[in-house]
């Protein structure tokens, strides 16, 4: 009998338990994704973890969307609006975000690799622990980035503004940065190894010729 309490309470104990951090598992409205579809504008709609592979998001206006561990891998995302947007830990290989607006999106953790994002603007968005490896960020806009232990090993990025950017402990090893502007950027720790420093504008303002 004793026994028999003690496993209902402590069965009690545990519902909540599920109940009280159940509110915190992150989920996407289903009326949001909904919206998006008829639509394409969704703007600070919650769309986490969402499964949007290979989804075609071309111009949406996603501003200050939710899309936290969202599965947007392969997507169509070229000329989308996600100023603001929430993207930690999403997935986004392969994405095509050419002329996308990122600014002042939070990417921490998300996962790049072969990404496109040609002339995107990233100004001022957080990238910390980003994975960006072989990543296409040709004349983006990195202004005022953060980019701390970010992985863009083998990225490309040729004519890329990285005026001012924090790349501390980043990876940039083989990564082409011909005709980049890092002037005024953090690069303590970075591994530059093998970088194409072509015609780059360095932290100091001087300009190098390494790989010409």
């Amino acid at each position: 009998m004793e026994l028999a309490i003690v496993k209902m309470k402590n069965f009690a104990v545990l519902l909540a338990f599920l109940v009280t951090n159940g509110s915190h598992v992150s989920a996407f409205d289903i009326a949001h994704l909904q919206k998006l579809k008829d639509t394409n504008y969704c703007r600070k709609c919650d769309l986490s973890n969402a499964d949007l592979v290979n989804g075609y998001l071309k111009g949406t206006d996603l501003s200050g969307a939710n899309l936290n561990s969202a599965n947007l891998k392969g997507a169509n995302l070229k000329g989308a609006d996600l100023k603001d947007a929430k993207l930690h830990f999403a997935f986004l290989w392969y994405a095509d975000l050419e002329g996308a607006t990122l600014q002042g999106a939070n990417l921490k953790g998300a996962k790049l690799d072969f990404a496109f994002l040609w002339y995107a603007d990233l100004e001022e968005a957080y990238l910390r622990n980003a994975d960006l490896e072989g990543a296409y960020l040709e004349g983006v806009n990195l202004k005022g980035a953060y980019l701390g232990f970010a992985n863009l090993n083998g990225a490309t990025l040729q004519y890329a503004d990285l005026e001012g950017a924090n790349l501390n402990s980043a990876n940039l090893n083989n990564a082409n940065l011909n005709s980049a502007n890092l002037k005024g950027a953090n690069l303590n720790g970075a591994n530059l190894r093998g970088a194409n420093l072509c015609n780059t504008i360095m932290p100091n303002g001087s300009v190098m010729y390494s790989g010409c």
